[in-house]
């Protein structure tokens, strides 16, 4: 058996700095909206009854959603 299958490697770079703690955030993330639930008056009611709107749904996959999506096209969470 060839040991070009078996190649070990290690980054020099998280070597380098051990113990520095560095922070995270996509790309993706920096241009999405803040969450519609923040602001919506029905939050606490859609939390009790683990209900969400369309808003919500576009929001999660996305990060992005339409104003007039907000407490539209209310449905059980899956």
């Amino acid at each position: 058996m060839s040991n070009d299958y078996f190649s070990i490697g290690f980054d020099t770079d998280f070597q380098q700095k051990k113990a520095a703690v560095q922070s995270f955030q996509p790309d993706t993330m920096l241009n999405d909206m803040d969450m519609p639930c923040d602001t919506c008056l029905l939050a606490a009611n859609c939390e009790a009854k683990a209900i969400e709107c369309s808003a919500f749904r576009n929001w999660s996959t996305s990060g992005k959603y339409a104003e007039s999506d907000v407490q539209r096209y209310l449905r059980k969470v899956k």
